[in-house]
């Protein structure tokens, strides 16, 4: 008997001590996935939270996605009307990398080489916007560098407007920094969701790299053998505007695209937008002093979503106030209280600052004082008024 009271403690504490489900790291969920891209960039840019990433950080050439930091740079500082004339230097020296055709002495607009740059990648158009812009690619590359340095893109060099592999290096997290910028520029979103469209000034149809698919809107590709398969993506699922850099796939022709499939239906199935918080709801019951108004409820003043794994509700975050816990006459309206966070685990999910914003009636002492004051002259005076008529009286 003793020996199964024992082995049921044993089997209890086990059970206690065993997590009801132990949460994947980002490897393995991407092993289980079967993702051959390298590096592994996801961010949900409505709320900025990072959903997936893998060796995101780490320095890598990314071939022509690097064209989307030329096209950013020529949508800011250039007309979409305005006309350029092809020179050699702009179709020359490509080595391996696409061309559209451009013809010596042709003049394209600039917003047909953008089109042509960003859907099927062609070089000799992005050298058309980077010499016709800056004066040579070495210029161009200055300001795209300065660019970089502006958006906060750390561990990025970029050596030319079209992605050769010498010293033009970036991380998927930079790429994901220039996409998200770049999807800013209303022009740069039409261009990058776009997959073929009639280019009037040079007589040709720009055709994207590859065919539209379910799971993502738009996207740019890159490819050489040194940097292999990479893609830009972005996506709207239920709702929700999503980013993607993947970097690396080897050696399929499409492994990219079916990383970025894979990626996206597992967000689709795995995650959900949620309210967090809502206008009006209590973050906390702070004490007053000094008042007949003994404590105030602090509300909060906006609500608050956020993107969680299906499996979590609302009652399972940690809701923490960090600030005052007791309003003096000092402090006035309008003042900072404090500080209300929400956590998933030891996740932020969302911070605000918490002020006062309501009224309070303090007692006012100095009034109070002088009433019990003048109240006492008034009775001294009475009675001092009621002697003298009472001695009068016996006299």
């Amino acid at each position: 008997m003793r020996g199964k009271i024992l082995l049921t403690v044993i089997a209890v504490s086990f059970l206690c001590a065993t997590p009801v489900f132990a949460v994947k790291t980002d490897s393995e969920i991407l092993n289980d996935l079967k993702i051959d891209s390298k590096a592994v960039f996801l961010q949900d840019i409505d709320h900025h939270k990072t959903i997936l990433k893998q060796k995101s950080d780490q320095k890598m050439p990314v071939a022509s996605l690097t064209k989307i930091m030329t096209a950013l740079i020529t949508l800011e500082e250039r007309q979409l009307t305005e006309k350029v004339t092809i020179t050699w230097e702009m179709v020359g020296n490509l080595r391996d990398f696409v061309a559209i055709g451009l013809r010596v002495g042709q003049q394209a607009t600039v917003e047909d080489l953008l089109y042509a740059t960003l859907l099927p990648s062609a070089g000799d158009a992005a050298q058309a916007l980077a010499i016709s812009t800056s004066g040579s690619n070495a210029k161009f590359a200055t300001k795209m560098n300065e660019k970089a340095t502006e958006l906060g893109m750390k561990n990025t060099h970029f050596s030319n407007p079209i992605g050769m592999n010498e010293n033009n290096y970036s991380t998927a997290e930079d790429i994901a920094i220039l996409l998200e910028a770049a999807l800013k520029n209303e022009t740069f979103t039409k261009i990058f969701q776009t997959y073929e469209h009639k280019l009037p000034s040079v007589g040709l149809t720009a055709v994207k790299t590859f065919k539209k698919h379910a799971s993502f809107i738009g996207g740019k590709t890159g490819y050489t053998q040194l940097a292999g398969r990479c893609l830009a993506s972005n996506a709207n699922i239920n709702g929700v505007n999503y980013i993607m850099v993947t970097l690396g796939a080897y050696p399929d022709s499409t492994n990219h695209l079916k990383d970025a499939d894979k990626i996206y239906n597992y967000v689709k199935e795995t995650y959900i937008e949620q309210v967090i918080l809502k206008t009006g709801d209590l973050i906390k019951t702070v004490n007053v002093t000094d008042s007949e108004q003994k404590t105030l409820d602090l509300k909060a003043e906006q609500g608050a979503k956020a993107i969680l794994r299906k499996d979590i509700s609302r009652d399972q975050l940690k809701y923490v106030y960090s600030g005052t816990d007791t309003i003096t006459p000092e402090v006035k309206v309008g003042s900072k209280l404090g500080t209300f966070s929400i956590y998933n685990g030891d996740e932020k999910l969302y911070e605000t600052d918490v002020y006062l914003r309501d009224e309070i009636e303090f007692y006012d002492y100095p009034l109070i004082i002088a009433s019990y004051i003048g109240g006492g002259i008034l009775v001294a005076g009475v009675i001092l008024a009621i002697l003298l008529i009472i001695k009068s009286v016996r006299r």
